[in-house]
């Protein structure tokens, strides 16, 4: 049994919660005892993959939770329906439930398997080796950053363009070496340091500048939870900068983002998209009146009907998989290996395969849907694994497909990294590649499409990359050279 009695019982009592909730804000009976059971099912997920201090359960945490858990809550604190805002509500119960079932027993078969005994990634035996890695991963990390977001359609893949976005993805994330080295070093401003301050900074800006939600806040939001790992979940300090944060979110970054790339901010030269962006960014700082009315006008919401709640339709995904499974039941538009094939001709490298895909099928599905404007061939739309998987097969491709996917992703991981687990006392190489697994897939395991999803599996491959280089740098600069500290400046890094 891959999960404890205690554990039963706590998944018990919460999805007991979840099922009574709905029914008393009136929601269908059939509809809440499905998405109950995908609520079962996803919670058992999270502790078949080790629970929250593994990865793999903390991964699943972030899918049932973005996907339902959020979602639901809100809907039943504001005594709301759940599946009021669902155009196809019982199709889509029906996914989420053989969804998390299939989450479920690919994550129990994966981890029933014999462990990989190949792991390729370092384990770094100092401090100074983080110092190193921490040092390479920023500078290539956001020299590729900067190359793809120059040219104005950053999430474009093919030639020397995928090699700069793959690099782009680890850019987030090259905020907590940094903080693991400062922690092992005992430094007390191991959070207010100057060089992790001065890094918050130009991740920000640079998300700004590129209309990108995620560049601008996600550094920060991995701050946040780094923090938290330390300190626990009740520290007030950190609470206030989770306060602060959504407010700049909510207030600026939200609404300057989704208005921003459609007036030329992604368009043009980069002289051009400069321009654009600079002077809608001025507006925001100092134009009042300009600043409510995006706000007002950043966005419909989708499972939320408060128009207030429309930044965060993310945290309530399965009204964005309901967008798809109904345009798929309305137009009858099943795809088949169409969008699973996608995926495939993506991770094929453009030498091999001249004319790959040149993005992820979030677009082709968006013109299902009616999101995409018909002259849209670029902008990526967002409904998940189990709504593309039922657009392919209907519900035969989800209980299949869901399985298959999750179970061979997280062994495909653990075959690079074991089975990386958090330790809070002292932050080892564990720890590091806990927090990368977590921040370089909780975004495309809950959004992305199944191509998406699948070109993702490059990452590992740049952290031997990341790792090699590493070790070679810690051989031209060893940590101490006749009693002297490291070249690598390692003691302008203690407080």
């Amino acid at each position: 049994m891959p999960v404890t009695r205690r554990q039963l019982v706590v998944t018990l009592v919460i999805t007991g919660f979840y099922w009574a909730g709905q029914l008393l804000t009136g929601t269908d009976s059939i509809v809440s005892c499905a998405l109950a059971g995908a609520i079962f099912f996803g919670m058992l997920s999270i502790f078949a993959g080790g629970g929250l201090r593994c990865a793999i359960g903390v991964l699943n945490a972030v899918l049932v939770g973005k996907f339902l858990l959020l979602g639901i809550t809100v809907k039943i604190i504001l005594f709301e329906t759940a599946d009021g805002t669902l155009k196809a509500p019982l199709s889509t119960a029906l996914v989420m439930l053989l969804g998390f079932v299939g989450v479920f027993i690919g994550t129990w078969i994966q981890a029933s398997l014999a462990f990989p005994r190949l792991k390729f990634v370092s384990h770094f035996e100092s401090n100074h080796e983080v110092l190193i890695f921490s040092m390479v991963l920023f500078v290539l990390s956001y020299f590729g950053y900067l190359v793809v977001t120059s040219q104005g359609q950053s999430w474009l893949t093919g030639g020397s363009r995928g090699i700069f976005s793959v690099m782009a993805a680890f850019s987030s994330w090259s905020i907590i070496p940094p903080m693991v080295y400062l922690w092992k070093t005992g430094s007390r401003l191991w959070m207010t340091h100057p060089v992790i301050l001065s890094m918050l900074a130009w991740s920000t800006t640079l998300g700004l500048l590129s209309t990108s939600k995620q560049g601008a806040m996600e550094p920060l939001v991995f701050y946040i939870l780094f923090g938290f790992l330390r300190y626990g979940l009740w520290d007030l300090r950190l609470w206030s900068i989770a306060v602060a944060a959504a407010m700049l979110f909510v207030g600026i970054v939200y609404p300057y983002s989704q208005y921003v790339r459609n007036a030329g901010g992604r368009e043009g030269s980069i002289g051009q998209r400069s321009e654009v962006i600079t002077e809608v960014l001025s507006r925001m700082v100092n134009d009042q009146e300009f600043r409510l009315k995006l706000s007002r006008n950043a966005g419909p919401a989708s499972y939320f009907e408060e128009s207030a709640l429309a930044p965060f339709g993310r945290l309530a995904m399965v009204g964005e998989a309901d967008k798809l499974i109904s345009a798929t039941n309305e137009t009858h538009s099943f795809t088949g290996w169409e969008t699973i094939v996608w995926g495939f001709k993506l991770i094929v490298p453009k030498f091999l395969y001249e004319d790959k895909p040149r993005l992820e099928a979030g677009n082709y599905l968006g013109h299902i849907t009616g999101d995409a404007d018909p002259s849209d061939s670029l902008t990526q739309f967002s409904y998940g694994i189990m709504a593309n998987l039922y657009n392919a097969f209907s519900f035969f491709g989800v209980a299949i497909g869901t399985p298959i996917i999750f179970g061979g992703f997280y062994y495909f991981i653990r075959f690079f990294l074991g089975q990386p687990e958090l330790e809070r006392s002292a932050p080892t190489s564990s720890t590091l590649w806990f927090t990368w697994i977590i921040a370089s897939f909780h975004h495309s395991i809950v959004e992305s499409s199944v191509s998406g999803f699948m070109q993702d599996l490059y990452l590992p491959f740049f952290i031997l990359i990341l790792c090699g280089l590493t070790k070679g740098l810690c051989l031209f600069f060893p940590s101490r050279i006749g009693g002297h500290e490291s070249l690598a400046g390692e003691q302008l890094w203690e407080s």
